[in-house]
């Protein structure tokens, strides 16, 4: 079994190639425009976010390397009902970046193509729709042959990756450099701006591939040491990466458009644009090639991580039992790869941009993301440090979705509920449900009437935890645990 498992590079290489994706492409500008000089500050909030997450999900890796951890951590801790609602928040969370990374290809390079159109005000075209399915089907049949060609991609790529946007921050710093641009009296911002652009400005989206090394969790040598080593090593790099870029984006930014206010800015395809403003030809083609790479390579990744993530749910039994088949050839599920690959065109044909997706895809995400640090809290050590670790980081994710728009919050709460009521019935039907696995619908639904209130989502997210780790609530889920 060696034979088909990667070592650190490749487990460094996996969430890197995640995270610099399609969120270069576009952050440096939504961040700009949402917190302004603030923007450094969020990056940090978000790498933060990424490393305390990322330390849950390893520790679990530590005890159970399983593959598709991720999505079955809290039904190992309590139950399949009541983990649930958390594997699928995060593999659709997951799945829904996949045909959002095809998009961002497809509108950066929509003002040179010229034969059709691609892109047309705010939205795709039906000419641009199909171009994106068709990189789509391209991350289907690079994961069709298993861990180790993805693995080959992936490594290959990642220095690609890492060269292109180090090249344009040298090359935009050596061709305009202001720092005027920073201290400009139309801005007005305040440190409140940090909490709005860690989601608005695609800031938890452009980190969120930290976490897909966990579904690699099998496949991965001495996961122990590796996974941990990975996440903490990947955020950094990805991190120095994106500051950098901010600082490049805001100084090299031409002053007579910097002056008219951050805010103001709405370029489509926005370092392209600048790279055109400042005449930089060549760096332009430079970086039509990695709108093409970096979103592409990241959706390879997600394609790969979402298909174990399904295959762990039907091991679960919370998906039907055929998914859980395993290629013997290449040790994986084609079954769940070709799901994801017919459910990542429906999400595709049915969302107009980059921007349409990204806010709700967030939102199931950190919905995802909440199941690690209550599943560690029962699976992990029972030292006090451990309770206290993990009471923080649920802490700090119930803040940040309590940030979530309104009317994102509202939709992914009802795609909750709903997906949990005909999960409700069809276990009913086959023999059972435990209706304490409710609890966390409810929970979401309170999180969304008290999110105006910091002090109120914080004393909820506490007697939640404490109630839902407490080993009375765990027993109660006792019908769960045993299948």
């Amino acid at each position: 079994m060696q034979a088909h498992k990667v070592g650190l590079f490749s487990a460094i290489a996996i969430p890197v190639t995640s995270m610099v994706g399609s969120g270069w492409l576009f952050s440096a500008q939504l961040n700009a425009q949402l917190a302004g000089n603030y923007a450094f500050i969020a990056w940090i909030g978000a790498a933060f976010i990424a490393i305390i997450v990322g330390l849950c999900f390893a520790k679990l890796c530590a005890l159970f390397p399983e593959r598709g951890l991720n999505a079955k951590c809290v039904s190992l801790s309590h139950g399949k009902d009541f983990g649930m609602v958390f594997a699928f928040a995060i593999w659709f969370g997951l799945l829904a970046m996949i045909p959002t990374e095809a998009q961002a290809t497809v509108q950066y390079l929509s003002p040179f193509i010229k034969f059709t159109t691609l892109y047309h005000g705010e939205s795709l075209t039906w000419s641009g729709k199909l171009f994106a399915i068709i990189i789509l089907a391209i991350y289907f049949i690079v994961n069709y042959f298993g861990i180790k060609l993805l693995a080959y991609v992936n490594n290959i790529s990642t220095v690609f990756k890492i060269s292109i946007p180090t090249l344009t921050i040298i090359v935009l710093l050596a061709a305009h450099f202001d720092t005027t641009n920073l201290d400009l009296a139309v801005n007005h911002y305040t440190a409140s701006s940090i909490q709005t652009a860690l989601i608005g400005a695609g800031l938890v989206y452009a980190f969120n591939g930290f976490q897909v090394v966990a579904s690699f969790a099998s496949e991965i040598k001495n996961p122990t040491r590796n996974i941990p080593l990975a996440i903490i090593i990947s955020v950094v790099i990805t991190l120095a990466l994106y500051m950098l870029l901010q600082f490049t984006f805001m100084t090299a930014m031409p002053h007579d458009v910097a002056a008219k206010g951050w805010a103001a800015l709405n370029f489509s395809s926005p370092l392209v644009n600048l790279t055109m403003l400042l005449g930089l030809n060549f760096l332009t083609i430079l970086l039509i090639a990695d709108s093409i790479v970096s979103p592409s390579v990241t959706g390879l990744t997600y394609m790969g991580s979402c298909s174990r993530m399904l295959y762990a749910m039907a091991e679960k039994g919370q998906m039907p039992r055929w998914i859980a088949k395993l290629c013997p050839v290449h040790h994986l599920s084609k079954r769940s790869l070709f799901l994801n690959f017919i459910i990542g065109i429906i999400i595709l044909l049915n969302s107009a941009s980059w921007a349409s997706l990204m806010v709700i895809t967030t939102a199931f995400n950190v919905l995802g993301y909440m199941g690690a640090p209550l599943s560690l809290a029962v699976l992990g050590s029972r030292k006090l440090s451990t309770k206290i670790m993990t009471l923080f980081v649920f802490i700090v994710l119930a803040l940040l979705l309590a940030t979530l728009p309104e009317k994102d919050f509202l939709l992914s709460n009802l795609a909750v509920t709903v997906m949990m009521a005909i999960y409700a019935v069809l276990q009913i039907k086959q023999g059972g449900f435990n209706w304490f696995a409710v609890s966390f619908v409810i929970f979401l639904w309170i999180l969304m009437l008290v999110a105006s209130s910091a002090i109120a989502t914080i004393i909820l997210a506490i007697v939640f935890f404490l109630i839902v780790t407490s080993q009375r609530f765990v027993t109660k889920l006792g019908h769960s645990l045993n299948k």
